[in-house]
């Protein structure tokens, strides 16, 4: 009696999911941690209704702003790399994105669809 071999097929994810994993925890653990700081100390501070949209605005851009020059820095300077790893495959981000800076941006970037912080705003 032979001991069969069972193989498994490993299916890497698609270039599709590991930008939007990348995405989620870039806008999660980057943007919302460093946004939600700031605007709790600006909200402790200043109570005028249009004066803190106003602060809320300039702070989202400000984060925004941070967020794509980081991602540009990488494409500007290819020695440098983002790479996803799973089991032993690799993939680097800037090549399965367009242009990787710009995913963060618009109504179908990740700061609108991971962006917790701004999900509790628009709650409110």
């Amino acid at each position: 009696m032979s001991l069969g071999v069972v193989k498994i097929k490993y299916k890497m994810k698609t270039n599709q999911k590991i930008l939007e994993e990348f995405g989620r925890i870039l806008i999660t653990s980057v943007f919302d941690l460093n946004y939600r700081v700031l605007k709790n100390n600006l909200d402790k501070n200043l109570k005028s209704g249009q004066l803190d949209k106003k602060i809320n605005s300039q702070s989202k851009e400000a984060y925004e702003n941070a967020l794509f020059s980081f991602l540009n820095f990488f494409e500007e300077n290819e020695q440098f790399k983002i790479v996803y790893e799973e089991e032993g495959k690799q993939v680097n981000l800037l090549e399965i994105s367009e242009m990787l800076k710009a995913e963060i941006h618009g109504k179908d970037g990740w700061i609108e669809q991971f962006s917790e912080e701004l999900k509790k705003e628009n709650d409110n």
